[in-house]
């Protein structure tokens, strides 16, 4: 919720996840609990609500819900994500007929660019077989099972993290946008 290039940070990722080539459609799933989240998505997108910690059940009931053949995972601590690098994932999906495609298999990308697309009928393979410490995240099974699978990789391995998990991550994603963070904001 915190600012972010004129929006909150969920704003911004999901203001790019619209500009990705090839999306179609644009939601996102908030656990059952958080109104304010769900509120400034709804903002953005189509929000899903669903428990808190199964989030592969909120993807699950999501693209059941928009009927949706492919579904790419996005997550709202990486507002640096890069809209052409997950079009280049999507893809990849479809030109070598995979089941899931990602950019992290093996990393070569900092982490906060991560990008992961599956189908839909491996999502609900995930759903059914999957055990409960492979829930809260949606793709464990899906990295730990036989399926079908390519990655994009860069040709230089790129160190670094560029995802929000502390208030120095913010600090530096703030840089990144040439504003000051949001502390010197409320002082200002």
């Amino acid at each position: 919720m915190l600012p972010l290039n004129g929006h909150t940070v969920i704003g911004e990722v999901l203001t790019r996840c619209w500009k990705i080539p090839g999306i179609d459609y644009v939601a996102c799933t908030v656990p059952t609990d958080d109104d304010k989240l769900a509120y400034e998505a709804f903002n953005y997108a189509d929000v899903i609500r669903g428990p808190e910690h199964d989030v592969l059940l909120r993807y699950m009931l999501a693209a059941t819900e928009l009927e949706a053949d492919v579904v790419m995972r996005i997550t709202a601590d990486c507002p640096l994500l890069s809209p052409e690098l997950c079009g280049a994932v999507l893809d990849r999906l479809g030109r070598e007929s995979a089941e899931y495609a990602s950019n992290i298999d093996p990393r070569t990308f900092p982490q906060g660019m991560d990008c992961e697309v599956f189908t839909y009928d491996l999502l609900k393979r995930a759903d059914e077989q999957a055990g409960s410490d492979e829930r809260e995240h949606v793709t464990t099974w899906m990295r730990r099972n036989d399926v079908r699978r390519t990655n994009v990789s860069s040709p230089w391995k790129i160190e670094g993290r560029l995802t929000l998990d502390t208030i120095d991550d913010y600090r530096t994603i703030c840089a990144y946008f040439g504003h000051p963070p949001f502390e010197r904001l409320q002082a200002a």
